[in-house]
């Protein structure tokens, strides 16, 4: 069977039937790199022992034609954005992950439908222009805080606003790096702020979400950035000027592959929007508890950066749309997405979220000094890093001992903690390299030794294995132990 074949008969299985030309675009990220990146003090918190680690393994936008588009959006097929009145964005995950309850607020519920509740935020950049965002400390859970935590950044221009540290995540909009400042302009958002309605239930309808079921499930799960609010008109979302409406999504596993795919179905405009709601077209009212549409969403804010009157963070996120033709912005096949996924704690009383995964056009892991390559050049930044930081006040062992211990580990983090142990030390070499491939040209052999006797010899920085600053006989002994092993 051909690849062209295995995707459309895959299509047909989840409704879906493909254009000649495939008019999406799709971000792809490696099966099996989920890992768990807590965000509690003490870096502890339990997790449901049951829980499926969310591992993103693809995300894609496409224009859209649904079927029967007022009782089943999820079923039809691709088109070109150009011509679309809807648009689909689908997040494929491994394994069966399942809807979260509610999260934050009175009564918490995260495990209603099943043990691995996704928790997360898939950002959507619809103007490749930087402008959008959040503020204050709704940008504490998205991407450009958090992704650092697993070693690495995204390519785009936005790289500069990662937060390396969480001494990056001070709250202020106006210090860097500007992490506040995503690029997002609309984002699928599960942060179990609300418990979700069950709108259709496939399966046993014992409501837990399992394996090989199908369900759809309404609440708040898209809007536009909270950070345009400031230059909005719109009423009826979940406060003034938020674009929040209630929408469907779909969680569909599929067994034969172990995958569940999330799937949100919405209006580009108002044809789009009437559609959806089996009814006649409505004039744009900025109103989000009737039709809404991406159209309606950023004329709002576009017509609020012409009007402008106000200054300050909002005014930084919007200022950019003053005078734009909401046309030009309305093809899901340009926009650029970026993802955040995790899974809530086994209790709200040890922390909200802790993250496994993100996708995005991201660099490679390790890649310490953003050339795009990694090799010595980025290992001698991260001994750097040691070197200024090993022995100091922001030490948490106070110990001139090779290591650079966090500070209220899980609550802080830094980037060049590759492993996720909380601690810089020689172990995060160890994620660049083989310890033994000291030439790091991916063979462990003599050329290895060779080499770094040398730099032993000379007492060379390379040649301090334990990172303790000093080069001396347990350098060899170490170095040579992990040559033996290769």
């Amino acid at each position: 069977m051909t690849a062209a074949m295995t995707l459309t008969m895959a299509g047909l299985a989840l409704g879906v039937s493909f254009a000649s030309s495939d008019p999406c675009m799709y971000v792809t990220d490696a099966v099996g790199d989920a890992v768990v990146r807590r965000t509690d003090p003490g870096n502890d918190g339990a997790l449901h022992s049951q829980s499926v680690l969310p591992d993103i393994v693809q995300m894609s936008a496409c224009g859209w034609e649904a079927f029967n588009p007022s009782t089943d959006p999820f079923t039809g097929r691709t088109i070109e954005g150009e011509t679309a009145h809807l648009f689909r964005l689908t997040v494929e995950f491994e394994g069966l992950v399942n809807p979260a309850g509610r999260v934050l607020g009175a009564n918490p519920d995260p495990f209603a439908f099943g043990p691995s509740p996704l928790i997360g935020f898939i950002d959507v950049d619809v103007d490749h222009r930087n402008s959008g965002g959040e503020l204050g400390t709704a940008a504490e859970s998205r991407y450009l805080a958090n992704v650092a935590r697993f070693g690495t950044m995204p390519e785009s221009s936005i790289s500069g606003r990662v937060a390396l540290s969480r001494d990056d995540v001070d709250n202020n909009f106006y210090t860097t790096p500007q992490y506040e400042r995503t690029g997002a302009d609309f984002a699928l958002v599960f942060c179990g702020c609300d418990m979700p309605t069950v709108v259709a239930e496939g399966g046993d309808g014992d409501g837990t979400f399992e394996a090989g079921e199908t369900w759809v499930v309404r609440s708040r799960l898209f809007e536009r950035a909270q950070g345009y609010a400031e230059a909005s008109a719109a009423t009826g979302g979940s406060a003034p000027g938020l674009y929040d409406p209630m929408i469907d999504v779909q969680f569909s596993h599929e067994q034969s592959s172990d995958r569940t795919t999330v799937t949100v179905v919405w209006a580009i405009d108002m044809i789009g929007a009437a559609a959806l709601a089996g009814g006649s077209v409505q004039s744009i009212d900025y109103r989000v508890d009737n039709h809404t549409s991406v159209i309606e969403a950023l004329s709002d804010i576009i017509e609020g950066a012409t009007i402008g009157g106000f200054s300050g963070p909002g005014w930084t996120l919007v200022s950019r749309w003053d005078g734009r033709d909401v046309e030009d912005y309305i093809d899901p096949s340009d926009w650029e997405l970026t993802g955040l996924v995790g899974l809530p704690y086994l209790t709200t009383a040890e922390g909200l979220y802790a993250w496994t995964d993100t996708a995005g056009n991201e660099e490679k892991f390790g890649d310490c000094n953003g050339d795009s390559f990694v090799n010595a050049a980025d290992e001698a930044v991260l001994r750097g890093e040691v070197y200024d930081n090993d022995g100091t006040a922001t030490d948490g062992d106070g110990q001139l001992d090779g290591a650079w211990t966090l500070i209220n580990p899980g609550f802080n983090f830094s980037f060049y903690d590759l492993n996720g142990d909380m601690v810089v030390d020689r172990h995060d070499i160890a994620e660049l390299r083989p310890l033994g491939d000291f030439d790091f040209n991916g063979t462990v052999n003599t050329q290895d030794f060779i080499a770094f006797l040398n730099a032993w010899v000379a007492r060379q920085a390379t040649a301090d294995f334990d990172l303790n600053q000093t080069v001396n006989t347990q350098d060899f002994i170490a170095f040579l132990n992990a040559w033996v092993e290769g």
